[in-house]
């Protein structure tokens, strides 16, 4: 039988599109781009690590040390964006005022020992809580979330409330940023208001120019362990996204506290933190 001239036309278009498709894919990978200059942060605190940085809507990734950005490592903390997602798209937990009551067990911080509703438990990233999250939402459902998600290798192997902290799951720097910029855009499949209120849970400050969400990480059950700070910066309708992520040496405080320091130096550098 032969093809009809609409049938022929279609055919023809399909082919095109297969044809100009390795193109299209070639023009939507961002490029690169190295900024030395974001060595001296890192220098004056005395550390080794990566930091990128990308503008919603920009073909271009700013980035410092693009070799340990592509490298994976465990999420720790920052794992608690998708797993405060996960809770409240299936219900696991009802709402960000949702309480957890305290269990009366002492805590590796002070103010993880009381009471905490979800939004708290994010703020002062109470591990047992999330912990206690991850068991309710259960290895199937976590599984796929993830694989929905395309959130690092996806992997949940070494226990359904560690695999995080020091289990399997792996995710690189720029793989954070993209990440980051689904859920910003309400691109994940999920109830908006979900993505609303786990980027409600994110505001970590304000100026009176922009609006810095941001979640901190930290490997303290491996070694070398390894320091997060990811986030985003919103001034007026731009949108930025950066993660970090540093060696961390054990017993030094300091370099702790210089995830969050290193990230803001550089923001500040840019233009986009006052």
């Amino acid at each position: 039988m032969t093809p009809t001239f609409p049938l022929l036309l279609r055919r023809f278009a399909l082919f095109l599109l297969l044809l100009a498709a390795p193109a299209l894919a070639r023009a939507a990978a961002p490029s690169l781009i190295e900024r030395p200059q974001w060595q001296k942060p890192f220098n004056d605190a005395g550390l080794t690590g990566t930091m990128v940085l990308r503008q919603e809507g920009s073909p271009e990734i700013l980035v410092h040390n693009p070799a340990r950005a592509a490298t994976a490592f465990l999420p720790a903390s920052t794992f608690k964006i998708p797993n405060s997602l996960i809770a409240l798209e299936t219900g696991a937990v009802s709402g960000p005022s949702e309480v957890f009551p305290y269990d009366g067990k002492p805590r590796h911080l002070p103010e993880w020992n009381a009471d905490l509703t979800l939004a708290r438990a994010f703020a002062v990233s109470c591990v047992p809580v999330y912990q206690e999250i991850a068991r309710r939402i259960g290895p199937e459902r976590m599984a796929k979330y993830l694989a929905d998600f395309h959130y690092g290798n996806g992997d949940i192997g070494g226990g359904i409330d560690r695999f995080w902290l020091d289990g399997a799951l792996r995710i690189t720097a720029l793989q954070q940023l993209d990440f980051l910029g689904r859920l910003h855009r309400r691109e994940l499949p999920l109830r908006r208001q979900v993505m609303d209120d786990v980027l409600t849970m994110m505001i970590t400050d304000k100026t009176p120019n922009a609006v810095l969400r941001a979640k901190t990480g930290l490997t303290a059950r491996v070694s070398p362990n390894v320091g997060w700070y990811v986030g985003s910066v919103t001034r007026g309708p731009d949108v930025w996204y950066f993660a970090l992520n540093l060696e961390v040496p054990e017993n030094t405080p300091a370099a702790v506290a210089a995830r969050k320091k290193i990230a803001l130096d550089i923001l500040k550098m840019e233009g986009l933190w006052e």
